[in-house]
Parts: structure tokens; sequence; C-alpha cells
């Protein structure tokens, strides 16, 4: 008898309802008496990808009957499982035939609902060669996902996933940890996805023999796991929520997931949120000791005593961006803005705001400029819309614990009169930007996005020879050269 239960939540992120965008997400979870299976999937974002919440949706179907044919074939033949080699095969069998199956139904779904002009016209004009791509037959890319599913059974337990996303295994001896290999090709916005030609070829396991099966584990889109400033307070959190179902028992835990999941959804990057979970209480129980133990070890005095690095912080900001950018539909933008400022004038609480400028805007506050130059590139006469603004809120703390972990000392109530003294953190935060810029650039993600070269423009209200170089060494491109002359015609 399967003394596990299972539980799966999907939730439209806070960035994707501010915006109006579909949940792109699909989760999943079965009990039966022979084993427990959850899944989740996290269609891809940019807008290329138009039907992605049906290719999650899909995916997760496809995965569960697959299972279950799966593990209707090893009813009585379990011991297959307990010899590596011929488990690598099985596996392989398994993913192959999930593979099959979804491209079977993306095939269906297409031919019975060919793509809509409707649906091409939501194509940004940056991206407009994805619509002649569809128009001409090919379909697959417009349903690309990624999929993560793990299966406990009494004999064993195995979980399977292509892309992003986390499983974490919570043990019975308090600690935490990602039993599946990262995929090395996911970096920021880009994943392993179903639709890709290889993907027979991309999927990463693990196994657990029936003597090493955990108590609790957790599988959850990247919703989640970016939310989350690394992989630490990921694992604590999941171990929390392991208490959690020891504490109160599974259907009051269960329940208290509808108010979680879209909390961390809102205070973390935003993005669509899907969690599913395989728990054995009675085990929990008998080992809630060591986790309560494990999570106090990880936050002695508060979350702010958890080291955060300069890589942390860098990869935590570039998500939100990119996020960001890629919900923008404007077509004539020409230059994006990273105004950097001290909030409450406190050189110890630097802050970002990330917005852009189009041409249709440029052309609008060229009568009140003094300079077609000085209506181009001087953020007075830019919309100064904040897109997202980093360093303030529920940010704010990200920040501060970014600074006291990089040795800079805080000081919660400084003022401008102190900017000499704290000038360090405003330079390496603008560094970090920096960075991040670069990145954008040499992943091919500004180019990708927009369909040619602009300008990530890092800045305050002074134009002058310094801000030239900062954003010369960052954009590293032709693009940047029109603004770098307006800063350097602005020097006294």
């Amino acid at each position: 008898m399967n003394n596990y239960s299972s539980f799966s939540h999907t939730f439209t992120g806070a960035f994707h309802v501010k915006n109006g965008i579909i949940c792109q997400d699909y989760s999943m979870s079965y009990d039966c008496l022979k084993y427990s299976f959850v899944a989740v999937a996290d269609g891809h974002g940019s807008p290329q990808y138009i039907r992605t919440d049906r290719g999650s949706r899909l995916a997760v179907q496809c995965a569960y009957e697959c299972v279950e044919e799966f593990m209707d074939l090893l009813d009585g033949a379990e011991m297959l499982m307990s010899v590596e080699r011929k488990r690598r095969k099985m596996f392989s069998l398994l993913w192959r035939n999930i593979v099959s199956l979804w491209y079977d139904r993306i095939t269906n779904d297409y031919m019975n609902y060919p793509f809509t002009e409707e649906e091409l016209d939501k194509i940004p004009e940056e991206l407009s060669n994805y619509r002649q791509y569809y128009r001409d037959g090919n379909f697959v890319v417009a349903y690309g996902t990624t999929l993560e599913f793990f299966v406990i059974s009494k004999e064993f337990a195995y979980g399977v996933q292509i892309g992003d996303g986390k499983c974490v295994i919570v043990a019975d001896d308090g600690s935490a940890y990602s039993p599946i290999p990262d995929d090395p090709l996911c970096n920021g916005n880009i994943t392993s996805s179903m639709c890709q030609e290889d993907a027979v070829n991309s999927a990463r396991f693990c196994y657990f023999d029936k003597n090493n099966i955990p108590p609790a584990v957790f599988i959850g889109t990247d919703g989640v796991d970016k939310s989350c400033w690394n992989d630490e307070q990921l694992y604590d959190l999941y171990r929390k929520l392991a208490i959690k179902f020891a504490e109160i028992g599974f259907e009051e835990a269960d329940k208290e997931m509808y108010t979680l999941l879209p909390e961390i959804s809102a205070n973390g990057v935003g993005d669509d949120i899907s969690c599913a979970g395989i728990l054995n209480i009675s085990m929990l129980k008998k080992c809630i000791d060591e986790l309560r133990n494990s999570s106090e070890e990880e936050n002695i005095s508060d979350r702010y005593d958890v080291f955060l690095s300069t890589e942390d912080i860098k990869a935590f900001i570039s998500v939100l961006i990119e996020d960001t950018i890629a919900s923008w539909d404007e077509a004539d933008i020409y230059a994006i803005s990273l105004f950097i400022y001290d909030d409450e004038d406190n050189p110890c609480k630097p802050t970002v705001v990330l917005g852009y400028n189009t041409e249709t805007e440029y052309q609008k506050n060229l009568r009140f400029a003094d300079s077609p130059q000085e209506a181009r590139w001087n953020y007075v006469f830019w919309l100064q819309n904040n897109e997202l603004s980093f360093g303030t809120d529920d940010t704010a703390r990200i920040v501060r614990q970014w600074i006291i972990s990089c040795g800079y000392e805080y000081n919660e109530n400084a003022d401008s009169s102190d900017s000499e003294r704290y000038s360090g953190i405003t330079e390496s935060f603008t560094e970090l930007l920096a960075d991040i810029v670069q990145e954008l650039h040499s992943k091919g993600f500004i180019i990708n996005t927009f369909g040619k070269d602009i300008p990530v423009l890092i800045h305050n209200l002074e134009y002058n020879v310094r801000i030239a170089e900062l954003n010369m060494l960052a954009n590293c491109s032709d693009s940047i050269r029109d603004f770098v002359k307006f800063c350097q015609g602005n020097e006294p």
C-alpha cells in the first residue's frame, strides 16, 4: 500500500496578472495504491511561443499517461530497476515515449486548430520572422515547455526533468538537496525544452532504491526557485514546508499553499508558479526534530545572516530584468534605461529603475529640448516608465544583505552627506549592473528580443565622461556610440 500523499498547485504569477498574460504553467498530482506521481511544466515566456500554455498542459498529461504504462510494465518486475544498466534503458524508453506522445498530441492540436491570424499578430514586430516560420507549417516551437516529474512507489522512486526548475529532496536527517543534476544549457531565460530537436536526449534523471526513499520530495517551476536568493534559501523553504505538513497534517498544510505560493510569486520575480510534492507524513513526524534543527541552523538571526554573493544578486536581478524586457511589445524602443539613485538619499540603499524610451516619445519631445541629442538621450525627456524597481520595498532587504555580505558597513540612517564614506557601495552596485548588461548583449538576449542591437544605458541624471566610459564597457557595441558622444559633449 502507498503511504505517500501528493499535492500540486499552479498559480498565475503576479507579473503576469499585472500585464494580462495567460498562465503558462501546468501541474498535476496523482495517488494510487501502487505509487504517487507529481509533475510540473513551465511554458516559455517569450512571445513567439504562442501556444506554450497548451504545450505545458500536454507535457504533464503525456508524462502521466506514459508513467502509468511504465509502472504497469514494471509490476512484478521491479528487479529490473536495481541494475543500473537496465535502469538507464528503462528510463530512456520512458522518456522517448513521453516525447513521442507529446509530439503526437501537439500535432493533433495544430492540425485541428491551425494558427489563426489573431495568434500570429500577437508576435511583436522584432520577432516577425516567427510569423512566416509558422505560416510555412512549422509549429513545434510554438508549444515549447519544460517538464519535471517524480514518482514514488513501495520499491523505488525516480525523477525526470528537461529544462529549468528544481527538484528538492527533504531527507530524514534534516538535510535538503537537489538530486537531479542542473542543466548546463539553462542560463537566465534560456532553457532546454520539449520542442528542441534533440529533446529525447536532453532529460536528466535521479533514482532511489527502496531503502533510500526520502520522506518528502518537492518539485517546482522556476517561478519558485528564482524567487529565492540562492539554493540554500530554496532548500530551507521546502524544509519548512515539510515541517508544516508534519505539524498540522496534510490537508491543512495543503490549504495553506493557496496563500503561500501567490505570496512567493508576488515577493519574488512575479513569474507563474507551480509546486508539487509527495510526502510521507508519518516519516516526517518521526524526523521533525532533525528538520527543525536544520532549519534553525540555516536561519540564525533571521534571513539577513544568509551570505549573499555578488553572483547571487546578479542572477536575481538578471532574471527580473529579462522577464520584464521580454514582456514589452512596443515596436519602436530604441534604448533601455537602468537609472541608478539612492533611495531616501541614503548611499547604503542603491536602487535601479528599469525603463525604456521610444522613437514616438523622442519625436514628441524634440520641441522641448535644446537639441535632438538631448531629447534622445537625456532621461528628463524620456517616458520615465518604472517597469521594474530593485532596491526598494521587498527587494531592499536583498540589497542590504548583499552589502553586508560584501563586507561593507551598512547604515540604515545614512544620508547624502555620507556619500563619500559609502562610495564603495555605489561603485560595486554599478559594476554588477555593468556585468549584467554585458551578459544581456553577449548571450544575444537583446538582439533576439528586439531583432536589433540597442543600448542598455546605466546612468543617473549626470552625463559626463565617466558615464560614457561605463556604458562603453558595458555595451561593447556600436549602438552606444551616439550616447557616448552626447555624454562627452556635456562634459564641462
